[in-house]
Parts: C-alpha cells; structure tokens; sequence
C-alpha cells in the first residue's frame, strides 16, 4: 500500500479526530477531581471507541473472505482505514487509560499494541519502496504463485535443448574417470561435458527449489562456466543452445529475487497478524475483568 495522494482525506480526518480527541481527554480530565480514569463515563467512551476502531482494523483480513459482498466497500479503503483508523485507536486508548500504564494485564496490552504498530510501521515502509526494487531489479517478474510452474517450464525447455544437442539423456551411469585414458576421452567429448554439467548444475538450479550452494547462483561464476563450454571445439555448432541455457539460469536468477524480495515484503505479516490477534484476545479479557470485578 502506497502512501499517495488518496491518503490525503484519511490523513486529515485522523489528524483532526485526534486533535478533538485530546481536546475532548483535557477538558474531562480537568473536570474530575481525581483525573479521567478508564472506569469514568469519559474513560469508557474513550475505550468504547478505540475498541470498535481496532475491532474495525482487524476485520481487514475477514475482507478478503467475502469478495462478493459489495456493500463492504472496496479493499483499498479497508487498507487505507485499517491504517489510520488502527493508528487513531491507540491515542483513544491512551485517552481512556490516562495516559498510564495500569497493572499487569494493562503493561501487556500496551506492550503487544506498540508491537502491532512497530511492525504495521516496518510493513508499510517497506511496501513504499520494495515493489519498485523488485520491479527495477526482476526484469522478467512474474506471478509469484506461478513461479513453481514458470521453473518447471524452463526446465522442460532446457531438457529439450539438452537432448537435441547430446541425444536423449541415458540415466545410466557415465564414463568412470579412474584413469588418465579415461579422462582424456572425457575431455575430448565436449558433449559429455555438457550434459554432466547440465544434470550436476543447471537442471537441479531450475527447479522451484534450487540446491543453495548452486554454483549457478552466482553470475560470474555461471558465466565463466558457459564461456568455458562456448570454447569446446566439439560445441562449436551449439553455442546458441548453451547461450539459451544460459539465459534460463539468468531468468531463474531473476526469479530467485523476485522470491527473496517478495518474502521480506510479506514476512512482516507473520509477527504483524499473530499479535493483532493477540491485542483483541488480550482486550476482551481486559474489559471481562473489568465488567466483572
């Protein structure tokens, strides 16, 4: 979510809420002799309302499960109130606490409240810039959730190149390199070089999940192996086949980026989202305890 223009509306009435907010905390607090407390007419009006505008705030994940309900509104307003609205609800908070910590119960509330905010803060920071990193870096993005796909595609592709250059592939094991005949018949067949190159590096490097210590990770060294294999005399004929093989490691490359790019634009959610849950389990036990005792 971009912090653009459309904000602006939202931007306003939040900061004009708070102002009457505090406005509103000051004149109660004044009028009482002991101070506003969370138990006083005003202090349950100010904990009324930062309830509902969190309450409000978490329904934002229930939005998705009902696309067809048109009279929700679209998700981008949800996100944009999800925004101000929850940030609003803490100063309400504030307001019906008195700006105090309370006892135990309360110290917890407000540690788990100020984590949601720290990492609904670090979330939106870095939705304002690594949608463009990703875009500026991944020149071949695609849809994240195709990119197990979009890998077995490449790898079927760079079979058929394979196969077409060295012949079908004989899953039987190769030459045994035991001797110095052995290994000279092996250096001469550029063809067996390849192909153990391709089984041993590229292929298992284009499958949705390639080995971490992949040679092929780094572009210098995948470059120098492929300009390695341009250079075989008994490859001559197919140096266009290995530089489209080594197009498919530089796409899948791009992919692994998109993939690390895409996770650290979503990680956040994994702490954000358990402690939003958290606050509204921890706030209907602050206001059962407080209704009860």
């Amino acid at each position: 979510m971009l912090l653009d223009s459309t904000h602006r509306r939202w931007c306003i009435a939040t900061l004009i809420l708070a102002v009457v907010a505090i406005v509103l905390y000051k004149w109660a607090d004044s009028a009482s002799p002991r101070g506003l407390t969370g138990g006083s007419f005003a202090g349950l009006w100010f904990g009324i309302a930062g309830t509902l505008l969190m309450i409000y705030a978490g329904l934002l994940a229930a939005h998705r499960r009902f696309p067809r309900w048109k009279w929700l509104g679209m998700r981008k307003g949800w996100l944009r109130g999800h925004l101000w609205l929850g940030t609003l609800s803490a100063l309400l908070i504030a307001c019906h606490s008195g700006f105090s910590w309370g006892g135990p119960l309360e110290i917890a509330l407000w540690v788990v409240l100020l984590l949601v905010i720290a990492s609904g803060i670090f979330g939106l920071i870095l939705q304002q810039f690594l949608p463009r990193l990703m875009t500026a870096r991944v020149g071949c993005e695609g849809p994240y959730e195709q990119i197990p796909h979009l890998c077995t595609r490449m790898r079927e592709e760079a079979d058929e190149i394979v196969d077409a250059v060295c012949g079908a592939f004989d899953p039987a094991p190769g030459m045994s390199l035991t001797n110095t005949v052995a290994v000279m018949q092996y250096m001469s067949n550029a063809k067996a070089q390849l192909r153990d190159f391709y089984e041993q590096d590229v292929r298992p490097f284009l499958s949705p999940e390639p080995p971490k210590n992949s040679p092929i990770l780094n572009a210098l060294q995948a470059e120098a192996r492929f300009s390695k294999l341009r250079r075989l005399p008994g490859l001559a004929d197919a140096e266009a086949e290995v530089d489209k093989l080594a197009k498919l490691c530089e796409e899948r490359r791009l992919l692994l980026e998109q993939e690390r790019l895409h996770y650290w634009l979503h990680s956040w959610l994994m702490v954000h989202i358990p402690l939003s849950i958290a606050l509204l389990v921890l706030g209907a036990v602050h206001i059962f305890t407080a209704l009860y005792y």
